[in-house]
């Protein structure tokens, strides 16, 4: 499997949160060969499952999501512009003069650009804005086979720049369904301690609603969440909160999760161990994590995330270096833990 191959045709199919359908196909195509099944949530979210010989053996969800932000279609006017509304966190000013992909219920796309009034300009509201795809009336909208309730997105090619760092729509967070089919496969001849189920979930950008309905479908004991977070390094200071290159992110508080403190210091080990590049990292913005570990009796949580300059918008980038020492962190928490050790993390706070 060639990874960059992989991570184009990931970060560019089109799947906002509420229509993941094209992702969770192609998700499922690329995890198939390496389960022994494939489950489902009544949302969407995909699970591969590698069984364990154990009987009664313990659950360890590993998980990204599957959409992202992206607009729906409210209206079509008279002359043919279409009026929406954010799906997920998006700047309004990186909505304006922006390219989009607006899908169609076929399946095809049409290209658009937002625009709005010189006057409205100043103002930046998204209310203001409107997506022209070249149409000069609503009839000939209608024609092209658009409708209300269409998604769309921001348009972003996959570009690589200088060997290392990658510039594409949808970081957030393909990295984690892409790290899911890596990760699978590099697990496939070795024997686990535990069940392992790994995928994705859908509709995180919308309140991490997937999450909810994925964790009540395997009933983790422990959960790994692949996610992609905001770089803050453009000042080019050595103590800037996620920074291109550094490694994994070590993500000691966010707004949705006090991690669990053994969990955590494991990866830390797990990263001075194996000379695995990583950084301390906080913010306060959520992940699944938010949901997945305090459903039930709770269960102990880690994110694995990296961080990307900008997020929620057409053009993320991120360094394959963070996301190689990010896969070699997950590989090693996952094959190094046994039925002991996960019920450590549980007692971890008696």
């Amino acid at each position: 499997m060639d990874s960059l191959k992989l991570m184009e045709e990931m970060t560019q199919v089109v799947g906002i949160a509420g229509d993941e359908r094209r992702v969770s196909l192609l998700l499922k195509s690329y995890l198939e060969p390496y389960c022994d099944e494939i489950v489902y949530d009544h949302l969407g979210s995909l699970f591969a499952v590698k069984k364990s010989k154990k009987e009664n053996a313990q659950r360890v969800m590993v998980c990204g999501h599957m959409d992202e932000v992206g607009l729906m279609i409210t209206e079509i006017t008279k002359n043919g512009l279409l009026k929406f509304i954010k799906i997920g966190g998006i700047d309004n000013q990186v909505l304006l003069s922006s390219r989009v992909r607006v899908l169609k219920q076929d399946g095809n796309e049409v290209i658009g650009i937002i625009g709005c009034s010189l006057k409205d300009i100043e103002a930046c509201d998204e209310k203001k804005m409107l997506i022209d795809i070249g149409a000069s009336g609503q009839e000939e909208v209608e024609n092209m086979g658009i409708h209300v309730g269409d998604s769309a997105v921001l348009d972003g090619s996959f570009t690589i720049f200088n060997e290392n760092r990658i510039v594409s729509k949808a970081w957030d967070n393909r990295y984690g369904c892409i790290m899911a089919i890596e990760v699978l496969k590099a697990l496939k001849d070795i024997e686990l301690d535990y069940d392992l189920y790994i995928g994705a979930t859908v509709q995180e950008e919308v309140g991490m609603r997937g999450a909810t309905t994925a964790t009540g479908l395997i009933h983790p004991d422990m959960g790994i969440v692949m996610d992609c977070s905001f770089a803050d390094d453009y000042q080019g200071k050595d103590n800037e909160i996620g920074q291109l290159g550094k490694g994994i992110l070590i993500r000691y508080y966010d707004k949705g999760m006090m991690p669990n403190r053994a969990l955590l210091n494991y990866l830390v080990e797990i990263c001075q161990k194996n000379d695995i590049d990583y950084q301390y990292f906080y913010n306060m913005g959520q992940t699944d994590s938010a949901w997945i570990h305090k459903l039930f009796a709770g269960c102990p949580t880690l994110s694995t995330c990296i961080c990307a300059r900008g997020v929620h918008t057409g053009n993320s980038m991120i360094d394959l270096r963070d996301y190689n020492s990010a896969q070699k962190a997950i590989i090693q928490v996952l094959t190094s833990l046994d039925e002991k050790q996960i019920q450590a993390f549980k007692e971890e706070n008696r």
